[in-house]
């Protein structure tokens, strides 16, 4: 089940910046791509979940998945392998809830150390 200890993970860019070969302007505008599309993915989550629509819930976390690897989040991308799984085999709405609870927790706070990481290198 989705791992609530990992909510307060350190910020690990490590392979942004050697993909990038650490080019700042690149890492920027990575981090504002993460910043204006993930809370929009959320939100179509969400409203899929409330709906118990599991294709969508399905298609918009397995969307999701892909933009944690560069960011050193390989914790966020399994418990999104576990609600699509929830999801495909449309069981455990409840188990949805809970484990898209833990990932908005873990995603809001990679935000807040993404916006410092960003506000950081522009000065």
């Amino acid at each position: 089940m989705c791992d609530s200890n990992n909510v307060d993970k350190p910020l690990n860019l490590s392979y942004l910046e050697k993909i990038s070969g650490s080019n700042t302007k690149f890492i920027i505008t990575t981090i504002d791509l993460f910043n204006s599309h993930i809370p929009k993915l959320m939100e179509e989550i969400e409203d899929a979940i409330a709906l118990q629509n599991w294709d969508k819930i399905a298609f918009l976390v397995h969307k999701m998945k892909t933009s944690f690897g560069y960011l050193g989040r390989e914790d966020i991308i399994e418990d999104l392998l576990e609600i699509e799984q929830f999801a495909l085999n449309k069981v455990g709405v409840a188990n949805i809830i809970f484990c898209f609870g833990h990932v908005k927790a873990s995603i809001n706070k990679l935000s807040a150390q993404l916006i410092h990481y960003k506000n950081q290198l522009a000065n």
